[in-house]
């Protein structure tokens, strides 16, 4: 069975007491997880060989319509929590999972080619765990949702 999830009429929220939802102003929304070493492998005298060991940061992406000339819009909610760590809930669709973080927010760029529809593209380094959480499938509201998984 073939399983298709799209981005589509999801939620996107930034911010800390009540969170503002950018969700309109955004045409990509992604989690990349990025692996790397943190030192090399290791063999002893014997032969056998100690693996390098990883680590795991994630990033969230967001690509976005830029709205400058808004005063309570993206590219300004960006410039005014420039470099503080604010939280986020994002659900890429509206049946599927909610993730949910710490990011740390750089300021957008502002501006390009004149007399075109323009978009800025952030990514943010994401703080501590991803909390992702599932809901039960359309149909079975009945049994318990599953327990949220942390992506650490």
């Amino acid at each position: 069975m073939i399983v298709e999830s799209r981005n589509k009429s999801g939620t996107l929220t930034l911010g800390t007491g009540t969170p503002k939802s950018f969700a309109c102003q955004a045409t990509n929304v992604r989690i990349s997880p990025q692996h790397e070493e943190t030192d090399d492998a290791l063999e002893t005298l014997c032969g056998d060989e100690l693996p390098a060991a990883k680590k795991r940061t994630d990033v969230l992406g967001i690509v976005a319509v830029q709205d400058f000339s808004d005063p309570a819009g993206f590219v300004a909610f960006t410039w005014e929590n420039d470099l503080a760590s604010v939280p986020f809930t994002w659900a890429p669709n509206a049946t599927g999972p909610t993730y949910a973080g710490t990011v740390e927010v750089l300021a957008l760029e502002v501006g390009g080619d004149v007399g075109v529809r323009l978009t800025t593209e952030a990514e943010w380094n994401i703080v501590g765990p991803v909390v992702v959480t599932y809901t039960p499938a359309p149909g079975k509201a009945d049994e318990p949702a599953a327990d949220d998984v942390d992506v650490d």
